[in-house]
């Protein structure tokens, strides 16, 4: 039967009933995250970091490109990526007990706590790609944030994201997105909706898009 997020965990359960609030984003991040990668990979099946690495990897076949992983969690995104080969990333988190868990696995180069709601404390134009699987979920984060992530990309980067679909048309994506598109901002390569978890329903949106 798909799985569906009503039928997943406690864990994903209280993840999507979070506030807006940062601490309790913080704190809910502080009690699962050593915990976090069993309870996405092992008991539910989580496979968005795996198809979102692999959609990446597809239109950026430069192993030497840097790459920013927003909301990058624990690192599982990157950790995909790194086995493959890339070595040059950077990671930024709102939760700085995730980001522990991610620097213990020795595969960034930088790691930041940071929140994407805030303009990003980063040049302009100096990243091959930005990866995100799973920030654009709860709803915390909406839209507004891709012009940011946009901006620090080189011309030709790679935005490579997924989106909820109870996030796509009520936290205004699709409308960000496609205004980006239609102002030469960015180029959209792949559109796809698809499962986030092994055997599951639709969850959301697969996005690729080329900074112009």
């Amino acid at each position: 039967m798909p799985v569906h997020k009503s039928e997943t965990s406690v864990f994903v359960s209280q993840a999507y009933g979070l506030t807006d609030d940062n601490q309790s984003h913080v704190d809910f991040y502080r009690q699962w995250a050593a915990d976090y990668d069993y309870e996405m990979l092992d008991k539910l099946g989580y496979t968005s970091p795996s198809t979102i690495a692999s959609l990446l990897i597809e239109h950026l076949p430069n192993k030497l490109s840097h790459i920013i992983d927003i909301g990058c969690g624990t690192g599982l995104t990157c950790t995909l990526l790194h086995g493959q080969g890339y070595s040059n990333l950077d990671g930024v988190d709102l939760s700085p007990d995730m980001l522990q868990v991610a620097d213990h696995r020795n595969i960034y180069r930088s790691l930041f706590t940071g929140d994407l709601n805030l303009p990003l404390d980063i040049e302009s134009n100096i990243y091959d790609a930005a990866v995100s699987s799973g920030t654009f979920t709860h709803g915390h984060v909406g839209a507004e944030p891709l012009e940011e992530v946009v901006r620090i990309l080189k011309p030709g980067g790679i935005l490579a994201i997924t989106v909820h679909r109870d996030l796509w048309l009520s936290h205004g994506f699709e409308a960000k997105l496609k205004s980006l598109a239609s102002s030469n901002a960015i180029k959209c390569l792949t559109l796809e909706e698809g499962s986030y978890y092994k055997d599951g329903a639709l969850e959301g949106w697969f996005c690729v898009y080329r900074k112009q």
